[in-house]
Parts: C-alpha cells; structure tokens; sequence
C-alpha cells in the first residue's frame, strides 16, 4: 500500500506520520493531529483505551480502529491543505489499497478485504 501512494501521490509534498497507541485510561493520553510546517509533515497520533478494547473481539477493534483512522485523517485534511491532494479520492483511495491487505486468521489462512468495512463481518472470524 506504502507504494502505491507514493506512487500516485508523489507529487503531494507532505510526510504523513500515524501512530496508535492502547494504554490504560489512568495515563489520560489525547489524540492529536499536528502539522509541522518547517518539516511539512502530518502527525496523526490516536489513543484508546486499553479498557475499552480488552472488551472488543478482534473483529471489533479492527472495525473501531479503521473508522477512528479515518475520522482523524478527513479531520487533519479539513483543517490542513496541501497542493495536488485532493482529500475525499485520497481517503477513497486508502479504503480502496487497505482491503488488500492480507489478515492471517487463526487457523492460518488468510483473508482480505478485513478494513474499512461498513459493518461488521462476524462471518470472518467464523473459521477459527
């Protein structure tokens, strides 16, 4: 996936940086967007909860993070611009490169198409 925006979007002079991170609820860690003019790069930093997702099936936490995911890239894209990215076909663009990315299932088989869903597919976790 990495490639094929590099690719498409070599054009588009921005760094985007994102990290995830699942930590307790007492470290009372915020999610931020930043951008860094001087460096021309996008910081795109979400924090959960641990609480929350120890609750969540696997299935659950992958549909929760890609919607979480998404929601902060439209918001950094709203408030940031940057020539050449036009931001609704970029977002369609990674909806689009995620589901190929291959989810190895617990009984070793692998599946696509596991991110960006509109609901969720209980039915993937069904061959364990």
């Amino acid at each position: 996936m990495v490639s094929k925006i590099k690719s498409k979007y070599r054009n588009v002079d921005v760094s985007i940086g994102l990290a995830f991170r699942c930590l307790p609820e007492s470290y009372g860690r915020k999610s931020f967007i930043r951008y860094t003019k001087k460096d021309n790069y996008l910081t795109i930093d979400i924090a959960v909860t641990v609480e929350e997702y120890e609750k969540m099936y696997k299935l659950e936490q992958r549909f929760h993070l890609g919607n979480l995911f998404l929601k902060f890239l439209n918001t950094a894209l709203e408030k940031y611009s940057f020539d050449g990215l036009e931001n609704e076909i970029f977002i369609n663009d990674i909806k689009i490169w995620a589901r190929e990315i291959p989810l190895k299932m617990d009984n070793g088989s692998t599946k696509l198409c596991n991110w960006f869903n509109e609901e969720i597919d209980w039915t993937v976790d069904l061959d364990k």
